[in-house]
């Protein structure tokens, strides 16, 4: 039997994980290897990534595994999106990068807005506005001293990369978060850059995801014969490349403390509604786009189970919920109220009097309410991406932690009256690791990839069972709060 392995490493914003993936014939079989924290640290006045310490971390990953497995093939590397690192002409690290939490960004979108439109930056790059985006981050940082410095912008992953190989590049997926990139093209927008005063080259050559980049010869590692492969790097692209789909019409949630709804598509969705709903087009593998929208998700019910007086897990918590008598409560989740309260029971609360609710019995209501609204979201938001793409879906793949809910997932099929298909919780490095394989020519493409995922992690599927009647109701009351409820102040 032929056995390919490789490592994924897979970096959060609060942890980073490095594991390692084996391929035999066609399942695919992973552990972890190591993992630590990542946090964001004060440097000065300044939110930054200690960017050397998470790069000896993972070299210090790297050499375990291949202490335990000297055949290890390849490496891939995804993070998060929109940091970047800089360096100068010597290849030296200008500074330590700004992490996206950092309010050098304050006012920005503002400033932004008065050299170019809204829907003009929409149109030329599909991405929708957030105050992190690289874009902001270097309009903050506008002929500042280390921009005037700088001979390279890499992405988060990118660094980690280049560190390892010597080789320098942008993978289009983790570009395109940046608000930078140019729509339908693998270079970043001139005029976008002009106006920032940076140049095409600082941000060098894009690649596409399965690219072999180059052999790992980091003088730190111990004797390998690693080849690094560009994987899908932001790691929702990679989140998206490992769901089970037998075709592309799905739609996805991935979930976690924010989920994320969207569809793949060949072409972007470029219309002022899709703006105003907070649609955005970031890239995905093989040419595709991925037509998402962020949501807050488990935070909500993260949120009900610090605010509970006693410690409870996230099985109890399920178990609460489901034995308890559902109600018909409703938050909107994209209410401000939720974003970071002190007190999140204290903050449903405040939305059940605001909009004239009375207050659950027991806390497993709480927990179904926070379940049956964000379904009801979900709803709410896949209506108006088939209404905007004149297109109607059947299947609904959820990933993530909450794909290990089966009280969420049975919500999200009553509440959309469609198949729900849970799993893998894990995606970004199955993901992370597919697209090893398809690079390393172990497995053909995406499609036998995707095969060989729903082999090796079979979804559960989801049936509506809630009547037409009842469904319509509470998803007509939903957007009857949503439309009619301001956002409320703490």
């Amino acid at each position: 039997m032929n056995t390919f392995r490789c490592l994924s490493v897979d970096m959060g914003a609060s942890t980073i994980r490095i594991f390692l993936g084996e391929l035999f014939d066609d399942i695919i079989k992973f552990k972890e290897i190591h993992h630590f924290k990542n946090e964001i640290k004060k440097i000065g006045v300044k939110d930054k990534w200690d960017i050397e310490d998470i790069y000896a971390q993972i070299v210090f990953a790297i050499n375990k595994a291949l202490k335990q497995f000297p055949d290890i093939e390849s490496i891939g590397v995804d993070s998060w999106g929109v940091d970047y690192v800089l360096l100068d002409k010597e290849d030296n690290l200008i500074e330590q990068p700004y992490a996206y939490r950092d309010t050098r960004t304050e006012g920005m979108k503002e400033a932004w807005a008065k050299i170019m439109s809204d829907y003009e930056t929409f149109e030329r790059t599909g991405i929708n506005f957030y105050i992190f985006n690289t874009l902001f981050q270097l309009l903050s940082a506008k002929n500042s001293q280390e921009i005037e410095k700088a001979e390279s912008l890499l992405f988060i992953p990118a660094y980690i990369s280049y560190r390892l190989t010597d080789k320098k590049f942008n993978e289009l997926s983790i570009a395109s978060t940046s608000q930078l990139l140019a729509l339908n093209s693998d270079q970043f927008d001139t005029d976008i850059l002009k106006k920032l005063n940076i140049t095409t080259s600082l941000l060098g050559e894009t690649i596409k995801a399965g690219t072999k980049i180059g052999a790992c010869n980091e003088k730190k590692l111990q004797k390998n014969n690693l080849t690094a492969v560009a994987v899908c790097e932001h790691d929702t692209a990679s989140v998206v490349a490992a769901i089970p789909a037998t075709n592309s019409d799905f739609l996805y949630v991935s979930t976690g403390t924010w989920c994320i709804l969207g569809i793949e598509s060949k072409k972007p969705l470029i219309l002022q509604d899709a703006l105003k709903l907070g649609f955005t087009n970031e890239r995905g593998y093989n040419d595709t786009y991925r037509i998402l929208k962020n949501i807050i998700g488990l935070w909500t019910v993260q949120g009900l189970q610090k605010a509970y007086h006693e410690p409870v897990g996230y099985a109890e918590l399920e178990k609460m919920a489901g034995d308890t008598t559902p109600s018909d409560h409703i938050i909107d989740p994209d209410n401000k109220l939720f974003y970071n309260p002190d007190n999140m029971l204290d903050a449903f609360n405040q939305f059940f009097e605001t909009t004239g609710q009375s207050k659950p019995e027991i806390i497993g209501q709480y927990i179904n309410c926070a379940y049956r609204s964000l379904s009801l979201a979900f709803n709410f938001y896949i209506k108006e991406l088939e209404t905007l793409t004149n297109k109607k879906y059947q299947n609904i793949h959820v990933i993530g932690g909450g794909s290990q809910s089966d009280i969420l997932c049975q919500n999200i099929a009553d509440y959309t009256d469609k198949n729900v298909y849970s799993g893998p919780v894990e995606c970004a490095n199955i993901g992370n690791l597919m697209v090893q394989a398809i690079g390393m020519e172990k497995i053909k493409n995406i499609e036998e990839g995707r095969k060989i995922i729903k082999k090796s992690f079979p979804p559960k599927l989801f049936k509506p069972q809630m009547g037409a009647k009842k469904s319509n109701e509470m998803n007509q009351e939903f957007i009857k709060i949503k439309n009619t409820i301001k956002d409320v102040e703490r």
